[in-house]
């Protein structure tokens, strides 16, 4: 048998078992040169600018014959903080993607976590760095329902000068450091939410009991708190926020209208849910700094 015929025959054979689903191997490609990605800009930036399928597939190495959720194959571009699933039989992996650069881990001392310049630099080892284009706008410091803990930072906030919001989580320190990592939001006016404003998070690590109910749960991030037409409520001071239903709530800090929230709660009601997706509503009060209401919120 020539060569060539042996390697008609090995793709022959790869593509039977290659299945519905199993995408062939991803050719390798060079990042475009001068490609930068910059999320200070006006405009849809949850759309562009996109990354380049070619970094996303050097960060993100797709093995041969596996499949990629979106499929790589028919994609140029992707928009920045998502992610990709690769599978391959009952194999798969997740890989998450999305800044200018690679995520990475930070050293970092104690008093770091609760100052602006320790922060900015834990919260650039996300890939997106906190440069001089993002103002600080607070952080958070909380423990369980809400008491807090001296020290311990669960989110800060960011924001740029065409009101995109950066959420940021640090890590917790390990051996190779401190990471953290990132979500944006929208913090400028948007068209009236039908049926009232949508809360700035919603519940996330829900811990569910034997008999369906919530047994604990946790609220992260940072978002604008609006009114039912839309408009940012800058004069806004707090957020008070839990499940539908439930006596416990928690309060966060709104700075400039961006609410900075995580709480770690134990709720008291019984709130059964069913489906992961489809976490328990979330619904809450924002007050002046008097205590006044000045809106309500539901997810």
């Amino acid at each position: 048998m020539n060569h060539r015929r042996a390697r008609v025959l090995i793709g022959a054979v790869a593509a039977l078992l290659c299945l519905p689903g199993c995408a062939l191997p991803m050719p390798e490609e060079k990042v475009p040169e001068g490609w930068a990605l910059n999320v200070h800009q006006p405009g849809e930036w949850w759309t562009q600018p996109l990354i380049p399928r070619a970094v996303v597939v050097q960060r993100c190495p797709l093995p041969r014959f596996w499949a990629s959720d979106p499929d790589l194959w028919k994609v140029t571009a992707l928009p920045p903080g998502g992610s990709i699933e690769y599978s391959f039989f009952t194999d798969d992996y997740h890989c998450s993607f999305g800044w200018s650069e690679a995520p990475s881990t930070v050293k970092v001392a104690p008093g770091d976590r609760a100052t602006e310049a320790g922060l900015r630099r834990i919260c650039s080892a996300s890939g997106l760095p906190m440069d001089a284009g993002w103002r600080f706008l607070g952080h958070h410091l909380t423990g369980r329902s809400g008491e807090q803990r001296p020290g311990e930072v669960s989110t800060a906030a960011f924001i740029d000068d065409h009101g995109t919001v950066v959420a940021c989580f640090p890590g917790q320190d390990g051996e190779d450091g401190t990471g953290a990592s990132v979500e944006l939001s929208v913090g400028t006016d948007t068209a009236a939410v039908p049926g009232g404003a949508p809360c700035p998070v919603t519940p996330i690590h829900l811990g569910r009991g034997a008999n369906g109910t919530v047994e604990d749960y946790q609220l992260a991030g940072a978002g604008a708190v609006r009114g039912d037409d839309g408009r940012v409520i800058t004069g806004a001071a707090s957020l008070r926020i839990g499940l539908a239903g439930d006596s416990v709530t928690t309060t966060h800090p709104v700075v400039e209208g961006i609410a900075i929230v995580y709480a770690a709660v134990t709720p008291k009601a019984a709130i059964h849910f069913e489906d992961w997706d489809h976490p328990p509503t979330v619904e809450g009060d924002v007050l002046d700094e008097n205590g006044t209401l000045l809106a309500t919120c539901r997810s």
